[in-house]
């Protein structure tokens, strides 16, 4: 006898942990600075530099990267950056030297404030998830080939493999003229660069992306009173990812990030500085997932000698859950007290959080914050101001046949943003979040690893009657009786004129040896 075996190629997470980092320091103003008069946006972004594992433990070695754009009090606005430096050793159980951790840093909070006009104190919270992340194969019994009289039975499973994996970048150029109405650029400020609503699609050998690019601008412009100028632009992109085995059937899992960004000026034809220049990197770490039904072996049993299977459990990726879903927040917020007066709203951000997870009735209840920026100009002897608010939702994503063995990831984006000013001191935020969940949920199958033939035991053959007049119970069906009774199935089903293995409660079946 033969077995046929499929190998099924899945993934999993080896070991995980998870720690946070406080990081608190002062920072002076570089003497060629101007003081500072008020703070108007801070932004960081935490760097690893360097993962290095041990036995059980593995040491991560970072910086946190800031900048502060302010107002000067010599009127004009300008920018500062540091960094501050970590080092945390992790305690990890499983991780071994020699593995690859994967490092999922997230600056939950970033607190800027001026001890005075020449000194900032920095307060940062860093959350940080570990894993190592490991490929592993099951093997699974599909046929048996055998010249002895044998019966077989097989069971339909719908499995999910991990079809790709790999890694790739994503790159952008755009060059951006300014308007005829703004001045030409002086000197460059501040520049904000963030991915609006990135989505991805499997098509055959090919992944698309989409999504928005928004890039935000502060300059100086020529002239005398080199007056301050915001410009603002959406640029839609849809680019296509060559990718070798992909098929529509599958199932993307990407992640990016934002590995490098430059905001340069240059020249137009006739020599102004009028262009903004963008040069943008992604790193992708991309896994493509597919669903494949196997017709898999679960029983054997000999007519004319004893066949045993040899049965150990494997773990297996049973289901593949992907959903979206998307929900509105809409609020009118109030500048604090003591603000400047607002006028236009020349800038607006956000930031998407899911703060907590909870499963519902055929869904998960997603308890997150968006959070919202925007810039303003505060009259031309204050020049620019700001404001943040955090607005909280609550959303069930839908999401049928989810339970607690799942594991899954959910994806929040920022679909549409719009922010305008209702009065000097009130604000309209209307807002379209979408959510993506990718989950699977395994289980343990039972699979045959060999065939063991043997010789019947002749007392039990003796022992077993020629006819029988069976009537059937719960939970019968003709594959117990014809293992009972070493006999084939279709020879029951010929003497009782059946056409399904199925029994019901009662139904009385002949069985002849």
């Amino acid at each position: 006898m033969e077995l046929i075996k499929k190998n099924i190629h899945m993934d999993r997470i080896k070991c995980r942990a998870a720690t946070q980092i406080t990081l608190e320091d002062d920072r002076n103003v570089p003497d060629q600075k101007p003081d500072m008069e008020r703070l108007i946006l801070e932004r960081g972004s935490v760097v690893v530099d360097e993962i290095k594992p041990t036995e059980d433990h593995v040491n991560v070695k970072g910086k946190l990267e800031f900048r502060i754009l302010y107002m000067a009090q010599d009127g004009g606005a300008n920018r500062m950056e540091g960094q501050l430096p970590f080092e945390e050793q992790v305690y990890m159980d499983g991780v071994r030297n020699g593995d690859t951790v994967e490092a999922e840093p997230l600056l939950e909070d970033l607190s800027i404030d001026m001890i005075n006009s020449r000194k900032l104190s920095v307060r940062a919270l860093i959350a940080m998830t570990l894993s190592v992340e490991e490929l592993y194969d099951e093997e699974i019994a599909v046929e048996l080939y055998h010249d002895e009289p044998v019966e077989t039975r097989k069971e339909l499973l719908t499995l999910t493999e991990i079809a790709i994996q790999k890694k790739d970048i994503l790159r952008f150029k755009e060059e951006i003229e300014m308007p005829q109405s703004f001045p030409n650029i002086f000197e460059m400020i501040w520049e904000d660069v963030k991915i609006l609503g990135m989505t991805f699609e499997a098509l055959n050998e090919q992944i698309v992306a989409q999504g928005e690019i928004q890039v935000f601008v502060l300059y100086e412009g020529e002239g005398e009173e080199k007056p301050l100028k915001c410009f603002e632009k959406i640029i839609p992109f849809r680019e296509i990812l060559e990718c070798q085995g992909c098929r529509e059937s599958m199932a993307p899992d990407l992640s990016w990030k934002i590995s490098h960004s430059e905001v340069e000026v240059r020249s137009d034809f006739d020599g102004e500085e009028r262009v903004v220049c963008l040069d943008l990197v992604l790193d992708l770490d991309m896994k493509l997932y597919e669903e494949e039904q196997v017709e898999a072996l679960k029983d054997v049993y000999g007519v004319s000698k004893d066949v045993q299977a040899v049965v150990k459990q494997g773990i297996f990726s049973r289901m593949m859950l992907r959903t979206s879903g998307r929900t509105k927040i809409a609020e009118q917020v109030k500048l604090p007290a003591g603000s400047p007066e607002m006028t236009e709203i020349c800038h607006s951000s956000g930031e998407v959080s899911i703060d907590d997870t909870q499963l519902a009735e055929d869904g998960v209840e997603l308890t997150g914050t968006l959070t919202v920026e925007a810039i303003y100009p505060a009259g031309e002897e204050r020049g620019l101001a700001s404001f943040r608010c955090e607005l909280p939702f609550r959303y069930v994503l839908e999401t049928p046949g989810i339970s607690e063995a799942c594991n899954y990831d959910i994806t929040p984006v920022i679909e549409q943003l719009m922010v305008t000013a209702l009065s000097s001191s009130e604000l309209d935020v209307k807002g379209v979040l979408g959510f993506g969940l990718l989950g699977f949920c395994s289980s343990e199958e039972d699979t045959i690893t060999d065939i063991s033939i043997t010789e019947p035991d002749m007392e039990v053959l003796k022992e077993l009657p020629t006819i029988v007049a069976y009537v059937a119970k719960d939970g019968d069906d003709l594959w117990k009786l014809g293992k009972k009774y070493y006999v084939p199935l279709e020879q029951i089903r010929e003497t009782n004129h059946l056409s399904s293995d199925l029994l019901k409660a009662g139904d009385k079946i002949l069985i002849v040896r």
